[in-house]
């Protein structure tokens, strides 16, 4: 059956031209079966006669590549460092089926000077004026560039499971999104449901916390049952939407296609495109860093911005002396909390994640890995979102904890 009709693509409302309907697929943490999810629901599209690209937008690991066996030398890195365009970098998998490996480094368009931004935008524009859909595989839990991906996107699908966990994990993932302004309705996929009746109640607990103690009103557009077909197929690199649309695994998938069909009728909310909200992103991003002077003297009442470009101009100079750094470090640390609140784990948490963790060395990041560990001990022993929360997502006192990210826009 071929799906390829004016209900393909979406108004783009500043032009009149149209752009792909675009769904990122999110989770609160790893583990959920999130890309599972992503590449059979993009296998099916593709099925149905749309013309779909999924992006692999997972900063860490390449998954889509290893459930379908593929292993691409390049990614879109590559593109934004000039040495290869779109067209040499997208991967076709099946007929209708295009994937984009590396789409997590679309925030690299930031370091460009203004030529080659303008024309990996361009390339990135044409590109998905090529597609009926876009489906974009997200990194799991609060990254920035996983924030703008759905920020970018008509629609997201956030996936859960039925482990109290993936229910803190996305309850904090939304808590963020309506923070910073998203007010779309996300819509939810319950994954890994033992049944019908599981599924439902998983729904309605998570919906019901989120409803209470977030205000926003979710979407619920489907679950996939446990099964053993899909677990083998990632062993197999042979995923289940590959096989008969009559096998019940794959059914599931075509069931959850058509559940999106019946959710796009209802209408989405107006969005640019993944091209055009990069694009607009990038020049404001680029716009903000060139209007920043560094002062290495700061004089009493200067701005916020002097004031941080003073620091960063002290860290460096302290840069080969240890004992120096680490007291500069300590003594903005100790001074951000002396008032613990969520406006200071908001400003803690986006510096952390904006550390250059790619480039440390293993042994370093462990370390750090298992230093935070031990912190979350400390500061929440143990593990728990606010009592009530827990107790609404039947999590109880060993959920974790609410993660923080940066306030306004994400990134």
């Amino acid at each position: 059956m071929n799906h390829n009709n004016s209900s393909s693509a979406v108004d783009r409302p500043e032009s009149g031209s149209r752009v792909p309907l675009t769904l990122a697929i999110t989770g609160g943490k790893g583990g959920v079966g999130k890309t599972q999810v992503a590449l059979n629901l993009a296998l099916v599209l593709a099925r149905q006669g749309y013309r779909t690209l999924l992006l692999d937008g997972d900063v860490e690991l390449a998954n889509v590549n290893v459930m379908l066996g593929v292993y691409p030398g390049m990614t879109l890195e590559h593109v934004v460092l000039g040495e290869r365009t779109l067209d040499e970098v997208v991967l076709p998998v099946t007929e209708n089926l295009d994937l984009l490996p590396g789409a997590s480094g679309v925030p690299g368009c930031l370091e460009l000077d203004s030529a080659r931004r303008e024309d990996f935008l361009a390339q990135l524009r044409t590109l998905e004026q090529g597609y009926d859909r876009v489906i974009i595989d997200t990194a799991a839990g609060l990254s920035t560039p996983a924030l703008h991906m759905v920020a970018a996107s008509h629609l997201a699908a956030l996936v859960i499971t039925p482990d109290p966990t993936s229910l803190t994990d996305a309850f904090s993932l939304v808590k963020v999104l309506h923070r910073k302004g998203y007010r779309r309705t996300p819509s939810v996929i319950v994954n890994m449901a033992r049944g019908a009746t599981e599924a439902q109640t998983v729904y309605r607990r998570f919906s019901t916390a989120v409803s209470r103690y977030i205000g926003v009103q979710l979407h619920y557009l489907g679950a996939i049952w446990r099964d053993e077909t899909i677990a083998q197929s990632i062993s197999t690199q042979h995923p289940v939407a590959m096989m008969d649309d009559s096998d019940p695994s794959c059914r599931q998938f075509w069931t959850l296609a058509d559940m999106l069909a019946v959710r796009c009728s209802q209408g989405v909310a107006p969005a640019n495109g993944f091209a055009r909200y990069w694009g607009r992103l990038v020049r404001r991003r680029h716009q903000q860093r060139s209007e920043q002077q560094p002062q290495p003297v700061v004089e009493a009442g200067s701005s916020n911005r002097e004031w941080v470009a003073a620091l960063g101009e002290r860290l460096r100079r302290s840069q080969g002396d240890p004992l120096t750094r680490y007291r500069l470090i300590t003594g903005i640390l100790e001074t951000l909390g002396e008032s613990v609140d969520e406006d200071a784990l908001e400003a803690l948490q986006t510096g952390l994640a904006a550390m250059n963790w790619e480039e440390a060395p293993v042994t370093v990041r462990r370390a750090a890995a298992e230093h935070f560990r031990q912190l979350a001990r400390v500061v929440a022993p143990p593990e728990g979102l606010r009592p009530e929360e827990g107790r609404a997502l039947g999590a109880g006192a060993d959920a974790s904890g609410e993660p923080a990210t940066e306030d306004s826009d994400p990134g």
